[in-house]
């Protein structure tokens, strides 16, 4: 080599040494972005997945104390006005008929429904359609469920936890994050290939990848704000199943009281005066039980509160 060359030659070597070292030192820092953010993210992934199989498991419970309702109290309350049918349709509050005949219908479908499912003769429920009876309006789920064919249906709907699919804030489109839509677009974070590290040796992609990871974070960031989101909700959703059945089990308490005394009378159905008081707690009971924790949506009903509060009035119960 020319001796005028070599102080270039020396010049241009260290600064593509330099330059690989800074590309080696981008593509490493990339590469660890993205591990730790897929490891924080998987956390988060399992953490989710336990906290909605929890919650599913906390409205299966609710769903067969309110089943137990249906069996007992609710079918005793429709045999009662079934056997004194004209006293009980002519028990009047505020002159209107307690029960109508079409209200009686619909009650009477749902016990035989309830009664089905809990004997085991109701083909194609499954824990998902329990979850739906423990989120949703009983009576009506219920009701529109007693032809035999809607079991099906009602199993369906609420399959794979689709009942709870948009917890979290509605749907994704929306900006939401649900339990069964969500898991599948985390999973897109996380294997899309987002991030083409490996093997990268200039520096104009190493300056690439690095971006790419950090943008790959933010991506990560937003997704476990929202897991933690959907996971409050849950804790809402939990509070509002052991309000309500607070306010059921207070109702049926009343219910079996006055029950039992008007049982003990002879002449049962010219008790008037019993009658309304047990047909009225029965209303208030069959309205505790249409309260539905969840919209049809599946978001957080709105008028839960309202309800609660109103039923609470009615009923005279803190």
């Amino acid at each position: 080599m020319l001796p005028f060359l070599i102080p270039v030659f020396i010049a241009t070597t260290g600064y593509g040494v330099k330059k690989g070292l800074d590309a080696k030192e981008k593509i490493e820092k990339a590469k660890n972005i993205v591990k730790k953010s897929k490891k924080r993210l998987k956390k988060k992934e399992r953490w989710l997945r336990e906290e909605g199989d929890a919650l599913n498991k906390y409205l299966e419970d609710f769903a067969l104390y309110k089943l137990n309702i249906f069996n007992t109290q609710i079918k005793s309350l429709v045999e009662l006005i079934q056997k004194c049918k004209t006293t009980a349709s002519s028990v009047l509050v505020n002159d209107k008929v307690i029960f109508t005949p079409e209200e009686v219908k619909t009650l009477k479908a749902s016990v035989d429904t309830s009664l089905e499912i809990s004997s085991g003769l109701a083909k194609g429920i499954t824990s998902g359609a329990l979850t739906a009876f423990g989120a949703y309006s009983s009576v009506g789920l219920l009701a529109t469920a007693s032809t035999g064919t809607a079991i099906a249906s009602l199993s369906g709907a609420a399959a794979t936890n689709a009942t709870l699919a948009w917890l979290g804030g509605g749907s994704l489109a929306a900006g939401g994050f649900g339990i069964t839509g969500g898991m599948i677009a985390l999973g897109g974070i996380v294997t899309a290939p987002a991030i083409a590290i490996t093997g990268l040796v200039m520096d104009s992609k190493a300056e690439k990848s690095l971006t790419q990871a950090k943008e790959f974070k933010a991506d990560v960031d937003i997704a476990i704000e929202k897991i933690e989101r959907a996971i409050d909700i849950f804790g809402t959703v939990k509070k509002r199943v052991d309000e309500l059945s607070i306010v059921i089990a207070n109702i049926t308490n009343r219910y079996n009281k006055e029950f039992k005394e008007l049982q003990n009378k002879s002449n049962i159905c010219q008790q008037q005066e019993k009658i309304k008081s047990v047909l009225l707690l029965g209303k208030y009971l069959k309205n505790a039980l249409e309260i539905s924790i969840l919209d049809k949506e599946g978001n957080l009903d709105k008028n839960f509160p309202g309800k609660i509060k109103y039923i609470k009035q009615e009923a005279k119960i803190s």
